[in-house]
């Protein structure tokens, strides 16, 4: 049996308010190719199917021409909702979806069994069990630990996840025979995982509120969403993100994405990773205008679509003249080969600040703001009580302004 993992799709999501749908829609054709190659029983979506709570109608006809190209390939399909979802979009055609082995999770439900999912080999036998954990908001935080008292928020928020994860385990072990393989699905943030600057990040403090043991051992394979990087936990093989499959920042343009295949053979479980083309070149170009001027006229792109530029033009001094230049630039270039999508001025007197607070190889802009607030608090001397108050204050005013973006 071979099942197959991807996550973090973000459909609808705008890069410098470019729709990346063409690429989305490339992505799909190759892995339908790849599902129909390599005969692939199952198919896992681990969170974050949509970029917005409300998607557009063109982002959800793009979803269910994917689903609707699986009908006749013989492949059930697994989705659970991501932080990014709404529950009630992704669950409301779960019923029709169900009838054509499509089966949907958007949020926590209140039974155990309604998450766990019996996968039958053609003998009509259980070959293995998929446990759908969909991203665990706040409300199933407290639900899941009620009756125990936390001093932080984060322990409470890992505690909560900890808490399923554990049920579900100990739910498959007094069911099924241990030598079952069980695979877990979870939309989260775990330790030691490397971000872009494409997430999100919720969780206060930017700490990870879950770690490689709060994964039971029963669990074979642990199928995660929420990370745009593809990577391995804790060094453990069992636990892995796919990422995203195409990139979604120009953080993430030297990545190399994958979709993750798990077979399922007598002797164990065995990965085998398959690297989604790319379907678009984005590029970073940076420099004195000179430089970067040269570097985009003489840009080579090789490729059958445009590349994608983000442009950072670094001056001792930015003056009205040098922004006058750029903008006259930016207005006339033109290429076949490849768009500016973005750009800014910056000024090395200007810019020493904050830049003297991070590392020589990281780019301010690849640093999301928490982490930009951490080191500037850091480099305060204040308290690390009032860190925190400053920080929970932080993310509180981001969810906010997030919330008010999805309305």
């Amino acid at each position: 049996m071979r099942i197959l993992h991807t996550a973090d799709w973000h459909l609808g999501l705008r890069l410098y308010k470019k729709e990346l749908h063409d690429e989305h829609r490339k992505f799909f054709v190759w892995l339908l190719q790849l599902i129909s190659e390599r005969n692939i029983d199952v198919l896992l979506i681990s969170g974050d199917i949509f970029d917005q709570a409300n998607p557009s109608n063109e982002t959800r006809r793009l979803y269910f021409d994917f689903l609707k190209q699986l009908i006749n390939m013989n492949c059930l399909v697994i989705i659970t909702g991501g932080n990014h979802d709404s529950p009630g979009i992704l669950n409301a055609p779960k019923e029709i979806l169900q009838m054509l082995q499509v089966y949907v999770v958007g949020n926590v439900p209140e039974e155990l069994d309604e998450q766990v999912f019996e996968i039958l080999n053609k003998k009509g036998e259980i070959a293995a069990v998929i446990c759908a954990v969909p991203y665990i908001r706040e409300p199933d935080i407290h639900r899941f630990t009620i009756g125990e008292v936390f001093d932080e928020k984060i322990k409470q928020v890992r505690a909560g996840i900890r808490h399923h994860f554990e049920a579900l385990g100990q739910y498959c072990v007094d069911k099924y025979p241990s030598t079952l393989p069980i695979i877990a699905m979870g939309h989260l943030y775990a330790a030691g995982a490397t971000t872009s600057d494409s997430e999100r990040e919720i969780q206060i403090g930017y700490q990870s509120p879950v770690s490689a043991e709060d994964f039971p051992e029963r669990f074979q394979y642990v199928a995660l969403g929420h990370i745009h990087r593809p990577q391995h936990i804790a060094g453990q093989d069992r636990i892995r993100y796919s990422g995203s499959p195409i990139a979604l920042s120009f953080s993430e343009k030297a990545d190399k994405k994958i979709v993750i295949e798990i077979e399922l053979a007598d002797d164990g479980i065995r990965q085998i990773d398959h690297p989604v083309p790319l379907f678009r070149k984005l590029v970073r170009v940076t420099g004195t205008f000179e430089e970067v001027k040269k570097e985009m006229e003489s840009f080579a792109n090789n490729g059958d679509v445009k590349a994608w530029a983000e442009i950072q033009i670094i001056e001792e001094v930015a003056s009205p003249a040098i922004h006058s230049a750029v903008s006259t630039f930016i207005a006339d270039f033109e290429s076949n080969e490849i768009e500016i999508l973005s750009h800014r001025i910056t000024s090395t007197a200007a810019a020493m600040g904050i830049n003297d607070l991070v590392e020589d190889h990281t780019q301010l802009a690849d640093l999301k703001p928490a982490v930009v607030l951490t080191k500037l608090m850091e480099s305060s001397g204040i308290s690390d009580a009032e860190k925190m108050v400053i920080m929970q204050a932080f993310i509180e005013l981001q969810e906010m302004e997030e919330g008010e973006e999805d309305e």
